[in-house]
């Protein structure tokens, strides 16, 4: 059986100084520290979440960036293309010119030559045709 007595009263006043003491000494920090480990893990998230955005920024401006030159290296290339098409066509149409110039030149060179080779067939036929005719009025007289 309990029995209620002077004993009882002590270990309540006991019980209310020890639940005093230790929440003073136990509780009070460690809810202290899980709040100061709450705030650090909120500061820790907020400064990530900065960082991110700050890296999705960069990542951005990068591509950005990245797009440019990939577009300034495309129409730098364009235009070096352009160019050398460009010198290729008006070396090909030098060397035609050339060309066609040499062309006209054989051609003339070859009709003057066939002129000559004519003048001169000309001649001997003409120097034959005599021979042939003193023959035949040599052998008649």
């Amino acid at each position: 059986m309990i029995s209620i007595d002077s004993t009882l009263l002590i270990q309540i006043v006991n019980f209310l100084i020890i639940l005093f003491i230790g929440k003073k000494m136990i509780i009070n920090p460690v809810l202290n520290t899980v709040e100061k480990r709450d705030e650090k893990i909120e500061s820790l998230n907020s400064e990530a979440a900065k960082l991110r955005s700050e890296v999705e920024k960069h990542k951005n401006e990068y591509e950005e960036k990245f797009e440019q030159v990939k577009q300034e290296a495309a129409d730098y290339h364009k235009q070096v293309k352009d160019e050398a098409v460009q010198e290729a066509e008006k070396m090909y149409a030098k060397v035609k010119t050339e060309m066609d110039e040499k062309l006209e030149n054989a051609r003339k060179e070859l009709d003057k030559q066939k002129e000559e080779a004519k003048a001169s067939l000309r001649s001997d036929a003409e120097n034959m045709a005599e021979e042939i005719v003193d023959k035949i009025i040599g052998k008649v007289a």
